[in-house]
């Protein structure tokens, strides 16, 4: 089910499964990332499992409020920081259940996933964050990562241009697929289809919005740390676009109260029915553990 809610004038689009009664499950997608992030088999698969799941488009994303696109060091205030967009997720919820959700989100969306968690624990069950940051100790994954591999992912986003028409940039994109799937076989099928959902719902284009939100994030190891909630870390061996995976190993290992799980060959992104099934069985193994304590 589709409806349209509100966080003061923005309006997000969202997306539901399952019963309306059941205990629900935010689903945060990562910078650019329309809501069909989130493979439909997936939340199916929740659903299916008792929960009831949400979607949705950020705001600068898909059918929600757009905003003007401002450049890194335009000296333009940004039209919103990124604890609006915590506040996005919180309206959903509130807006579709009222109950305390099973918050998760990918990349950026595990970076609001985290800070969801602080700003509102009354609202929160758990927390899985997938391929993200973790917010702490001045981010030093960011700052272990292997130059070479920098270079070489950033030469493989830059070699192959967003083009504005799914004709001359769904090609490219599917080479930027290819090598962010990790050691995992590209189902091209699936990856055309989220090109295409993309292009549709006119989330191409500039994005520096979400690249610049993330600049205002804040250490809250120290936090985390005291808080007392369930979390999970899922990270890709493969994937370094948001930290180094062994980085974000030992520093959710050293807050206490944190499991990791690193994907073996896993990138940053999910183009594979099978990565779809181990993720959903780890994630649905969690929350459910969260229940029974």
């Amino acid at each position: 089910m589709s409806q349209t809610i509100h966080n003061g004038s923005v309006e997000l689009y969202t997306e539901s499964f399952g019963s309306q009664d059941a205990v629900p499950v935010v689903l945060i997608a990562g910078a650019m990332a329309p809501a069909i992030f989130w493979e439909d088999s997936f939340c199916e698969f929740l659903s299916s499992n008792g929960y009831y799941v949400l979607r949705f488009d950020n705001r600068d994303i898909g059918r929600s409020t757009h905003f003007p696109q401002n450049a890194p060091d335009s000296g333009i205030e940004l039209p919103y920081s990124i604890n609006d967009m915590v506040d996005d997720a919180a309206a959903v919820l509130a807006a579709l259940s009222g109950q305390p959700a099973h918050i998760i989100g990918h990349s950026l969306g595990g970076s609001i996933a985290q800070l969801f968690a602080l700003s509102y624990p009354e609202q929160t069950r758990s927390v899985t964050a997938l391929d993200s940051p973790l917010l702490a100790k001045g981010n030093l994954a960011y700052v272990e990562t292997a130059p070479e591999i920098t270079e070489e992912l950033w030469s493989v986003l830059m070699a192959n241009p967003m083009y504005p028409d799914l004709d001359r940039g769904g090609p490219e994109f599917l080479k930027i697929w290819d090598y962010l799937n990790g050691d995992w076989e590209l189902d091209k099928d699936m990856a055309l289809r989220y090109t295409e959902a993309i292009y549709a719902t006119e989330t191409i284009g500039p994005a520096w919005n979400h690249m610049n939100v993330q600049t205002g994030i804040r250490d809250i190891w120290e936090e985390l740390s005291r808080l007392n909630k369930s979390l999970l870390y899922i990270h890709g061996e493969k994937d370094f676009l948001p930290a180094n995976p062994e980085n974000t190993k030992k520093l959710a290992q050293s807050l206490g109260n944190a499991d990791i799980f690193i994907l073996r060959g896993g990138g940053h992104m999910f183009f594979n029915k099978k990565i779809w099934e181990i993720l959903s069985k780890k994630i649905l193994r969690h929350i459910q553990q969260e229940q029974n304590q």
